[in-house]
């Protein structure tokens, strides 16, 4: 990641912390127009995730999943969806995609910002830093902000996440509408003699989903 990336992740970063909502909206959308305002979810080729896709669901985690500084309830009741601004990602495809034989949801921004109004979530890009990083429990921004925090060697994920905080709820992961993706990308490892490809292709068929 080049380090003008770095320094306007660390900014909004920054913004969101100190809950300077105007500014981090602004620093925000710089940086969404700076990298195409396209996002992208790598993921499985399994029967969870074709059915998010038929019926335009969004599955969002548990942040306590996640390896992190934050101690205490919110890691509990934050949940938390990942993606990136790299089409063509070899970590993302090994990682999240099960060696490229799954696939590759891209997303429109706009579609994300509709979605997370209408679920009550936010969306950020992560902070890429090797500086430690305390968090204030009672203060939502700051501890949520500090799930937002990666070490530098990790900055080739180019992550972004979006994210939920329910202090009533007790699920060990939430499952949100609507969201569609407007193209997928299948692996280069993917079973295309599957019963999943199938499934994969009669979904985009019915949902005008591109498939590549």
């Amino acid at each position: 990641m080049e380090q003008w990336e770095l320094d306007l992740r660390n900014d909004i970063f920054n913004a969101f912390l100190i809950n300077n909502k105007k500014a981090a909206s602004f620093l925000l959308q710089d940086l969404i127009e700076k990298k195409g305002g396209v996002f992208y979810r790598y993921r499985p080729l399994d029967m969870a995730e074709l059915s998010s896709i038929r019926f335009d669901q969004m599955y969002l985690c548990r942040a306590v999943r996640f390896d992190n500084h934050t101690e205490g309830l919110l890691r509990f009741k934050s949940y938390v969806s990942c993606f990136t601004d790299r089409k063509n990602s070899l970590s993302m495809w090994n990682d999240y995609a099960d060696e490229a034989q799954g696939l590759c949801m891209e997303y429109q921004y706009i579609d994300i910002q509709n979605f997370a109004e209408e679920n009550g979530l936010f969306f950020s890009p992560v902070k890429y830093s090797d500086d430690s990083y305390g968090t204030v429990e009672e203060d939502r921004v700051a501890s949520v902000m500090s799930m937002m925090h990666k070490p530098r060697i990790e900055s080739d994920e180019y992550e972004w996440r979006l994210w939920k905080i329910d202090m009533h709820s007790n699920d060990i992961g939430k499952i949100m509408s609507s969201i569609r993706p407007r193209r997928i990308y299948l692996g280069r490892n993917a079973d295309r003699d599957s019963y999943l490809y199938q499934e994969l292709l009669d979904i985009c068929d019915e949902k005008e989903i591109e498939l590549i």
